[in-house]
C-alpha cells in the first residue's frame, strides 16, 4: 500500500499474524487502508480526506489481493488522485457507472458489507462496540445483516407501501373495516390467552384432530379410488379406440345411397312407361303406331328389366346399404360408449380435484386446530368478537376483492416481519449461539461463567451459578467474553450464512484490558483454535 509519500507491502500468512510496534507508528493505519481498500471509506470515525498522509496531501493508492477459491482477486482503490480497479486472474475487470453499484458488486464478491467488516472481521478498540452493549434493536440488526436476513425488512417495506396504495381505495368503509378488525384481534388475543384456564378445551382441541385426521385419511381413501378408476378408464378408453378404427367408409355409403337412388328412378321410369304404353296408340320410345304385338314387346322388355332391378340390382344394394348402416351405427355407438366413459372419467377427475380441495382445506383445519390455544369462557368478549365479526361480514360483501388483497399484504407483513420468519430465526440461532459460546468462555479460562441468549438476544450471564451483568466483569474478562462471542458468529456464519470468513483483525483490543500473562494466554488459547478450525 502506498500511504502518503512512502510506501508498504504487508502479507498475511495463514494463522495467527501478530503487527507489534510502538503507538503512534501506523498498526492501526493498516486497518484503515484494507477498510478503505474493500469499502471505500476508512475503519475509524474520521473523514475520508482525513486518511491521507498531511506530509504531502496526496498519493493515497492501496492495494488488495486475495482468492476466491481459485480465483485470484486484486482491488486497488486511492485518492488524489482517484483510483479503482479490479482485476480478475490478471484481468480487469468491467466497471458500473455508479461508484455505489460498484462497490455493491464487491460487497456480493466478498460476502460481506463494511457495516460487518467493522463489527466481526475486524475489532479494534478504538472504533469497536461490545455485541453485550449494544441494545436489543442494534443486536438483533447485526445479527439480521450478518446472516443476511435484513432482506426481509426491504420486501415487507415493499408490501406494506402496496397494502398502503390498496387501503387508500377503500375509503371510509375501509377505514372503519380496519378498526373492526383491529378490535377482533384484541377479543381473540384476551380470549385465547384467558381460555387456556378451561381444560374442556383439551378433549374438544384432541376431539377435532382426532375427527380431521379421521376425514383425511377418508378423502385420501376417496382420491386414491379416483385414481384407480380413472386409471382403468384410461387402459378401457385406449382399448376400445384401438378397436374402433376410422369407422365405415363415408364415401363408400354415400355412392351406395346415390346407385339406390338410380334404381328407383329406373323403376319410376318403367312404370311410367309402361302406364303411357296402356293408354297410348303410339310407342313412347320409337313413336311408330302401337299394335298389340308391337307394345307386348316393349312391356314385356320393360317388365323383365324392372324384375332385373327390383328382384336383383335393388335388394343387393339395398343389403350393402343395410350393412353400411348397421356398421355406421355400431361405429357410433362405440364411438358414444367412448364417449361416455370419458365423461366418467372427467366427472371422477372433478370429484378428485373436489377431494383435493377438500383435503387440503381439512389439513389447514387441522393444523389451524392443532395449533389453538386454549380458550376461556368469556361470554361477553365471545358475544362481541360475534357482533363484530358480523360487521366485518357486511363490509366485506362491498370490499371483497379489495379486502383479499389488503388480508394477503397483512399475511405477508407477518411473515416478513420480527414476528415471523425471523422470530424462527433467532430461535433456531439462540441453541447453536449458546452453545458455541459458552465452548469459547471455557477455552478463554472463563470455566465457572455461563451465557445464555433468548430469541430477542437479551443474555443471561451467571458466575458460579450466580446472574452477573456484563459491565460487572473486569475487563479483561469482558475482552474474553467478547471473543466468545465473536467467534461463535464466525462458526455459525459457515453453518447456516451465506458468507464465511476466516480473517479476524484484533486490534488494541488485547493490550487495553488484559495484562502480559493474560494476553499471553489468550494468544496461546486464539492459536489452538485456528489450529483446530484449519
Amino acid at each position: 500500500m502506498s500511504y502518503g509519500a512512502s510506501g508498504a507491502e504487508i502479507n498475511f500468512h495463514t494463522g495467527l499474524n501478530t503487527i507489534k510496534a510502538v503507538n503512534g507508528s501506523g498498526k492501526s493505519s493498516i486497518l484503515d487502508a484494507l477498510t478503505f481498500v474493500l469499502f471505500g471509506k476508512p475503519y475509524r470515525d474520521i473523514k475520508l480526506a482525513e486518511l491521507i498522509n498531511s506530509s504531502n496531501g496526496k498519493g493515497l493508492e492501496v492495494t488488495v489481493e486475495f482468492k476466491i477459491g481459485t480465483d485470484l482477486y486484486t482491488i486497488t482503490r486511492g485518492l488524489k488522485p482517484a483510483i479503482f480497479n479490479i482485476t480478475k486472474n490478471g484481468k480487469d475487470l468491467d466497471l458500473l457507472s455508479s461508484k455505489k453499484l460498484n462497490q455493491d458488486e464487491i460487497d456480493k464478491l466478498l460476502g460481506i458489507n463494511l457495516r460487518l467488516f467493522k463489527n466481526i472481521v475486524a475489532v479494534a478498540v478504538t472504533n469497536n462496540k461490545p455485541f453485550l452493549s449494544m441494545p436489543i434493536g442494534e443486536k438483533r440488526a447485526l445479527i439480521e445483516n450478518i446472516f443476511n436476513i435484513d432482506v426481509l425488512g426491504l420486501m415487507c417495506k415493499d408490501v406494506k407501501k402496496r397494502k398502503s396504495v390498496a387501503t387508500s381505495e377503500f375509503g371510509l368503509k375501509n377505514t372503519e373495516l380496519t378498526g373492526v378488525n383491529r378490535q377482533i384481534e384484541d377479543n381473540r388475543r384476551y380470549i385465547e390467552n384467558m381460555q387456556s384456564y378451561i381444560a374442556s378445551f383439551n378433549e374438544v382441541k384432541d376431539s377435532n384432530i382426532a375427527r380431521l385426521n379421521k376425514n383425511i385419511a377418508t378423502y385420501k381413501e376417496k382420491i386414491s379410488r379416483c385414481i384407480k378408476n380413472i386409471s382403468i378408464a384410461d387402459t378401457k378408453i385406449k382399448e376400445l379406440e384401438s378397436k374402433l378404427g376410422e369407422g365405415p367408409n363415408q364415401q363408400y355409403g354415400e355412392h351406395l345411397n346415390l346407385e339406390i337412388g338410380k334404381l328407383y328412378s329406373v323403376i319410376e321410369r318403367i312404370e311410367s312407361t309402361l302406364d303411357k304404353l296402356k293408354k297410348s296408340s303410339c310407342c313412347p320410345v320409337c313413336n311408330s303406331p302401337l299394335d298389340e304385338g308391337h307394345a307386348k314387346k316393349h312391356i314385356d322388355e320393360m317388365v323383365a328389366e324392372k324384375q332385373e332391378v327390383e328382384k336383383v340390382k335393388l335388394p343387393g344394394l339395398l343389403k350393402q346399404f343395410e350393412d353400411y348402416r348397421k356398421e355406421l351405427e355400431k361405429f357410433r355407438k362405440d364411438k358414444e360408449f367412448i364417449q361416455t366413459i370419458k365423461d366418467k372419467v372427467r366427472i371422477e377427475e372433478n370429484t378428485k380435484s373436489t377431494l383435493e380441495t377438500e383435503l387440503t382445506d381439512t389439513e389447514d383445519s387441522l393444523s389451524q386446530e392443532t395449533d389453538k390455544q386454549c380458550p376461556a369462557d368469556l361470554t361477553e368478549y365471545q358475544e362481541k368478537l360475534n357482533a363484530l365479526e358480523e360487521t366485518v361480514q357486511a363490509l366485506e360483501t362491498e370490499l371483497t376483492e379489495l379486502e383479499k388483497k389488503i388480508n394477503l399484504d397483512n399475511e405477508l407483513i407477518n411473515i416478513l416481519g420480527d414476528d415471523g420468519i425471523k422470530t424462527y430465526f433467532f430461535k433456531k440461532l439462540v441453541a447453536i449461539l449458546n452453545k458455541n459460546v459458552n465452548r469459547y468462555l471455557e477455552k478463554f479460562e472463563l470455566k465457572n461463567t455461563t451465557m445464555t441468549f433468548d430469541d430477542q438476544m437479551q443474555e443471561t450471564m451467571m458466575t458460579n451459578m450466580v446472574n452477573r451483568t456484563y459491565s460487572s466483569y473486569s475487563s479483561g474478562e469482558r475482552t474474553r467474553i467478547d471473543m466468545s462471542i465473536l467467534l461463535s458468529f464466525f462458526d455459525i456464519s459457515r453453518l447456516i450464512s451465506n458468507w464465511s470468513c476466516n480473517i479476524l483483525f484484533i486490534d488494541e483490543l488485547l493490550d487495553q484490558n488484559i495484562d502480559q500473562s493474560g494476553i499471553e494466554q489468550f494468544v496461546s488459547t486464539l492459536h489452538i483454535l485456528i489450529c483446530e478450525n484449519k
